[in-house]
C-alpha cells in the first residue's frame, strides 16, 4: 500500500510539472531573464562572491545555480521555508529576500528550466531579476556557450524565457602565476587541489546551516554532492587557465591582497603582472581587483548585455584577437563598450558552419605588393611607429605592445607549411602533450630548421599562440593552431571558404569573407595565382615578445618553415589531388576535427 501510494505521488508530481511547463513557457512575461555564467578554478573566490550575491541588500531576486549548494554555506536565518515538496526534492533552496539557491542537474538548460518556471509561478513582482551559473572548478566555459548556442540555434522554446547575457571569470591572484606556467594536467590525481582544496582531498565545509533544513531537502542535496567531481579530460591547467580568462566579458582578479609581491622597488607588481597578462589573452575584458568577492552587483550582472563573448565562437575569438593588436587595444585604461561596430555576430555565429574568417588585413607592408608568394608577416598591435613623428613608409613599421616584458605579435603569410618542419618547430614550444611522440628519423627538415639557441628564451615563454595555419598536405583544410602553456592542438575548422561556390556563401557574411581573401576577385581554378583565404595568421602571447629583434628572428624560423620555392611549384601543380599533396607533404602533427 505504501508502495502504491509512492507511485501515485510521484505520478501526480510528474502530471503537475508537466502542468508547469506548459503554463510557464506560454506566459506572457515581456523580458527574457538574463543569465551571468561564472568560472574560476576552485578556492579562487567564486563562493564567497555567490554569497554576496545571494545575501544582496539592492532587492535583486537572483537565482543560482551551483555544483554543491551545501558549500555555499547560506545563513539558515535567510532560508525561507519551502512552500513547494518538488522543490525540495529536487535541491532548491529558496531564501527570504527573493533569491534561490539550486544544485545543478545532470542537464545544465533543466536547471535553468526548473528556474524559470518557479520565477513564472510567482506574482509579476517576485519574479527573478537574473539567473547565475557557477561552474565546476576545472569547467571550460565555452562548453556552456556551446550549449546556449546550439538551444538558439534548434529553437529551444526555454530561450524565449532566458538569455545568455555574460561570461565572468575569478582569478585568484595568488595562485594564477603558477598556474599558468604549470606543465600538469587537470586530473584528480595529478592536481586534487583543484577538485578538493589545497589538502588534495574534499575540503571540509561548515554544514551546520543544514542542520534545519527539511528531511527531503537535505537528502537531495547529499545525493547531487557526492556526484560533483569529475575529471577534466586531458587538458592541461594552464590550458583551462587560459581557456576560462579568454572567455570572459568580465574578469575578477580576486585575492589581491594576498599575492605575494616580491619584486623590487622598480619592478613590476604581481597584481600588475597579471592585469597585463589578462589583457593580451583577452583585451576585450572588462578587469576589476578585488578582496573577498566584494563588487557592485552592476559590474557583473548583466554587463555585456548579450552583446559579448556570448555570440562569440573559436573563429570570432580569433578574429578579436588580431583586431585588438591592430588597434592597440592592449591600454591601461581599457573600456569596451560591447557594440563590436565592425563585426556581424549573431547569436549562434560559429555554430551554423565550419568555415573560418577574421577582419585581419591581409595586405604587405608595402600597400603596392600584390605578390603572394613570400611571406607577408607583420607585428599588428600597433598602427603607427614608435616614433610618434616618423611618416616614412619606406621601412619596416613592426610593432607590439610591451607592458613589463608581456608581448603580442602576429605572424601572417600566404604559402602553405612544410607540416614537419613546423613540428620541429613545436618543439621548441614549451609543448609537453599533443605532439606526436619525438623521431628523428624521417622528418624532411633539409637544413630549413636551426637550433633556435637565440630563441629559446623567448619560445619557452610562449603563453599563448594561436590562429589560422595552412598546412601543405591540403589544399582544403583549414587548420586551427592552440597552444597553452603545455598544451597544444591542432583542429580543422572545415574547408577554406575559397573552396566553395561563391552562391553557398551566407549572404550576411560575404564582406566578412571577402576581407580575408589575398585578391577579392579570386577563382579557384588551377592556373589562379591568388589562394583566397588559405593563410598563416597566428597571434603569440608570450615574455620578450614586445622586441622588434625577437619578432623578427620568430617571424624568420617560421618562413623557414613554409614550403620553398621549388616545393611551392609542385604544390600549386598538384593542388587539384589531395593525395599527390599528402604522399608529398606527409603531415605527422595529430589533427581534431573541431565540434561547434
Amino acid at each position: 500500500m505504501v508502495a502504491l501510494r509512492k507511485i501515485l505521488s510521484s505520478i501526480y508530481l510528474w502530471f503537475a510539472l508537466c502542468e508547469r511547463v506548459v503554463v510557464c513557457f506560454s506566459s506572457p512575461r515581456a523580458n527574457p531573464i538574463p543569465i551571468t555564467v561564472l568560472s574560476g578554478f576552485l578556492g579562487s573566490g567564486k563562493t564567497t562572491l555567490l554569497q554576496h550575491l545571494l545575501n544582496n541588500r539592492e532587492g535583486l531576486r537572483i537565482a543560482v545555480i551551483v555544483n554543491d549548494v551545501a558549500s555555499v554555506n547560506i545563513d539558515s536565518k535567510l532560508i525561507a521555508s519551502s512552500r513547494n515538496p518538488a522543490e525540495g526534492a529536487s535541491g532548491m533552496v529558496e531564501l527570504q529576500n527573493g533569491c534561490a539557491c539550486c544544485s545543478l542537474s545532470e542537464e545544465l538548460l533543466s536547471s535553468v528550466s526548473e528556474l524559470v518556471m518557479l520565477s513564472d509561478m510567482k506574482a509579476d513582482d517576485e519574479g527573478f531579476h537574473h539567473i547565475v551559473i557557477e561552474m565546476s572548478g576545472v569547467a571550460d566555459p565555452k562548453s556552456v556557450r556551446s550549449k546556449f548556442q546550439e538551444a538558439i540555434l534548434y529553437n529551444m522554446p526555454l530561450m524565449e524565457r532566458v538569455r545568455l547575457d555574460t561570461m565572468a571569470t575569478v582569478i585568484d591572484c595568488s595562485l594564477f602565476m603558477d598556474y599558468v606556467a604549470s606543465a600538469k594536467t587537470v586530473s584528480s590525481d595529478e592536481t586534487p587541489e583543484l577538485f578538493y582544496g589545497e589538502e588534495g582531498k574534499p575540503s571540509p565545509t561548515d554544514d551546520n546551516w543544514t542542520d534545519e533544513l527539511p528531511a527531503p531537502l537535505l537528502e537531495a542535496l547529499l545525493a547531487k554532492k557526492e556526484s560533483q567531481v569529475s575529471d577534466g579530460g586531458d587538458s592541461g591547467v594552464a590550458e583551462l587557465m587560459v581557456g576560462q580568462t579568454e572567455t570572459a566579458d568580465v574578469v575578477l582578479l580576486n585575492k589581491v591582497d594576498l599575492a605575494e609581491d616580491t619584486s623590487s622597488k622598480d619592478e613590476e607588481k604581481v597584481t600588475d603582472q597579471i592585469r597585463n597578462i589578462v589583457k593580451a589573452l583577452n583585451p576585450r575584458a572588462t578587469i576589476h581587483e578585488t578582496t573577498y568577492g566584494q563588487i557592485q552587483l552592476q559590474n557583473i550582472l548583466g554587463v555585456a548585455g548579450g552583446n559579448g563573448v556570448v555570440e562569440a565562437g573559436i573563429v570570432d575569438d580569433h578574429r578579436d584577437s588580431v583586431t585588438a593588436a591592430s588597434i592597440q587595444n592592449l591600454n591601461d585604461d581599457h573600456n569596451h563598450s560591447y557594440n563590436h561596430d565592425n563585426h556581424e555576430h549573431s547569436p549562434t555565429h560559429d555554430t551554423s558552419h565550419s568555415h573560418s574568417h577574421s577582419h585581419a588585413s591581409s595586405e604587405c607592408t608595402d600597400p603596392a605588393c600584390t605578390d603572394s608568394s613570400h611571406s607577408h608577416a607583420h607585428s599588428q598591435l600597433n598602427a603607427e611607429c614608435t616614433d610618434p613623428d616618423c611618416t616614412d613608409s619606406s621601412h619596416s613599421h613592426s610593432h607590439q605592445s610591451n607592458h613589463a616584458g608581456i608581448g603580442t605579435y602576429v605572424y601572417q603569410a600566404r604559402r602553405p607549411f612544410h607540416p614537419e618542419r613546423l613540428l620541429a618547430f613545436f618543439r621548441h614550444l614549451p609543448i609537453v602533450r599533443g605532439l606526436p611522440e619525438k623521431a628523428e628519423e624521417g622528418l624532411d627538415l633539409t637544413g630549413k630548421i636551426t637550433e633556435l639557441e637565440a630563441l629559446k628564451p623567448i619560445l619557452n615563454k610562449v603563453l599563448r599562440s594561436k590562429g589560422f595555419a595552412w598546412c601543405a598536405d591540403s589544399n582544403i583544410a583549414a587548420l586551427y593552431w592552440g597552444q597553452a602553456g603545455g598544451s597544444f592542438e591542432m583542429q580543422c575548422l572545415g574547408r577554406w571558404w575559397a573552396t566553395l561556390p561563391r552562391e553557398q556563401w551566407p549572404k550576411e557574411a560575404e564582406s566578412m569573407v571577402l576581407a580575408d581573401f589575398d585578391d577579392r576577385s579570386h577563382v579557384e581554378d588551377s592556373g589562379s595565382t591568388s589562394v583566397g583565404d588559405r593563410r598563416q595568421e597566428v597571434v603569440f602571447i608570450g615574455q620578450g615578445l614586445g622586441n622588434p629583434s625577437s619578432q623578427d628572428k620568430l617571424e624568420e624560423e617560421l618562413n623557414k618553415c613554409l614550403l620553398d620555392d621549388d616545393e611551392w611549384d609542385f604544390f600549386l601543380a598538384q593542388r587539384g589531388s589531395e593525395e599527390k599533396l599528402r604522399e608529398r607533404f606527409v603531415n605527422p602533427i595529430k589533427i581534431r576535427m573541431a565540434t561547434y
